[in-house]
């Protein structure tokens, strides 16, 4: 749980910051809500930046969860597991049972069909996993339906005398025990410590009414699969310290900070909807960052929840702004960077080897160029390229970009900028998670466009961040790369990048790839 401050320090705990880095840590939080959040909200960040404002914070116990899909992969295994084994066992158990290929067959058909109805049923829902009851209602229903679907597909299409009646019976019931028991099992370890690392980390702005019914709703339904970290309202009385047991942690641009050092997960806003201008700028301030953004039902909304879409595990809320690419999506985007990047490796090592053979051949300096890049939630990264200037002209800090014909490029770095080669060991930041194979274009920080930080020419700019930068992009492909001389061309690299983000497709990785293996043997725009 946070503890609340009382001075005007933001405290480190586990979370990376030193006592040195915390004034600059907080001078650039404020510069950078002040230029981006409206009037309604400046009153309150000028107010959290004096010396005698509390709540700031001390984040000890925010700690990042296990993605939420790894609890359904679980339950996920589970069931799987049931299915798989018990008609064997059962075969073991009961009189007359069939061959095992027939078995073999049968499960099979059973495992596609309990999995693929306890997905379209919900039972694979990470809220649903933290409670017991429903989970098993939700399982068995998938199970028996399964086993009724099975029971009529060999009434009508098989031998039924190829299966006896004591083995279908002894196989029916220990699936539907075992389901029922695998489920309850993982509901009790994720009551216990366990469930506390799938717990989605949830921030309440609003201390008012609507906040502390909310509260009073989580804790009333035993609600395990939110933490509450704490809560930000700029009109909070402070020297109460607490609203229903959780601590009230200062003025909305406190908030700010959690959320760019990732230690938050989902946003709820539990605000009244009469205060629709505030309500539209916490929105547009909160989209840019990776989190899940909610507005929760104003005051008289909780007497009606079956008119208020079910959100946030369970309870009436209105989405209005996603982290995208999360849950079964990320995890098929991380598969996917793993197996191309993988295999590029593979593919690539023995030109990899040639070329930093070459870099040194060619001019004195190491082989790899390494530079800050700002990746995913603004946070910088080392990114990796083969050298290709001259070592002691090499910008290090982007102060200018590469034009073309430019004397900083040595003889083999110009053959593998045209080629784009030099960007060949960025599949070691894939690896390691810190780039994808498609996404935005990382940009290192400061870098211009015309004479203005791209920062300041795209409000939304920040937005593409909200996913990991690529080796290539919807940008790129459309032949937006290379020299940003003019700030159109930053806006329309932008422009692309945020579609690419909102129409996020394994298909439309796959077609950008594609295109990119084309454009990089037309050698266009890269110099």
């Amino acid at each position: 749980m946070i503890i609340l401050a009382r001075d005007d320090r933001i405290l480190s705990g586990s979370v990376g910051l030193t006592s040195t880095s915390v004034t600059d840590f907080a001078v650039n939080l404020m510069d950078d809500a002040m230029s981006r959040i409206g009037p309604n909200l400046r009153p309150a960040v000028l107010r959290s930046s004096h010396a005698s404002a509390a709540g700031l914070f001390d984040a000890r116990d925010v700690a990042p969860p296990l993605q939420p899909v790894a609890a359904s992969l679980a339950a996920l295994g589970l069931d799987a597991l049931v299915c798989v084994t018990m008609p064997f066992l059962a075969a073991h158990i009961a009189p007359a049972p069939p061959e095992a290929t027939l078995v073999g067959r049968l499960v099979l058909l059973l495992l596609v069909l309990v999995l693929g109805g306890g997905a379209v049923s919900g039972a694979y829902r990470h809220a649903l996993l933290f409670r017991g009851g429903e989970q098993v209602r939700a399982v068995l229903r998938a199970g028996g339906s399964s086993l009724a679907v099975m029971a009529l597909a060999v009434a009508l299409l098989g031998e039924p005398r190829d299966v006896s009646a004591g083995w279908a019976f002894a196989s029916g019931a220990l699936v539907l025990g075992g389901l029922a028991v695998g489920r309850l099992g993982l509901a009790r370890a994720l009551a216990g410590g366990a469930g506390q690392r799938f717990a989605q980390r949830t921030i309440i702005v609003g201390s008012g009414l609507a906040g502390a019914r909310l509260l009073r709703l989580l804790r009333q339904l035993d609600e395990r699969s939110v933490r509450i970290v704490g809560i930000f309202d700029d009109h909070a009385d402070l020297a109460e310290g607490l609203l229903e047991g959780v601590p009230i942690l200062g003025p909305v641009a406190n908030l700010l900070a959690l959320v760019r050092r990732g230690m938050v997960d989902e946003v709820v806003l539990a605000l009244p909807w009469s205060e629709e201008r505030q309500i539209l700028e916490l929105i547009d301030l909160l989209s840019d960052f990776p989190v899940h953004v909610r507005l929760a039902p104003d005051l008289i909304s909780y007497h009606f929840p079956r008119c208020v879409q079910l959100d946030l595990h369970g309870h009436p809320m209105l989405r209005v702004a996603e982290r995208p690419i999360s849950g079964w999506g990320s995890v098929l985007k991380r598969a996917e960077d793993i197996a191309v990047a993988g295999t590029a490796l593979l593919l690539c090592a023995l030109p990899m080897a040639a070329i930093a053979l070459a870099i040194r051949l060619d001019s004195p300096g190491p082989i790899l160029f390494r530079q800050k890049r700002t990746g995913f939630n603004n946070h910088d990264f080392e990114m990796l390229k083969f050298r290709t200037m001259h070592h002691h002209m090499a910008e290090y800090r982007i102060c200018r970009q590469t034009t073309r014909d430019d004397p900083r490029v040595t003889r083999v770095g110009a053959i593998l900028r045209r080629t784009s080669l030099d960007e060949l060991p960025q599949i070691f930041n894939v690896l390691r998670g810190e780039m994808s194979i498609v996404g935005p274009r990382p940009h290192a920080p400061g870098t211009r466009a015309g004479s203005r930080p791209f920062e300041q020419v795209v409000d939304r700019y920040a937005a593409r961040h909200r996913v990991k930068p690529g080796l290539t992009g919807l940008a790129q492909v459309r032949g937006l790369r290379g020299e940003t001389r003019t700030e159109d061309k930053l806006v329309r690299r932008v422009e692309a990048d945020l579609e690419y983000i909102e129409s996020w497709s394994l298909w439309l990785d796959l077609v950008i790839i594609l295109r990119t293996l084309f454009i990089v043997l037309r050698m266009q725009n890269a110099y």
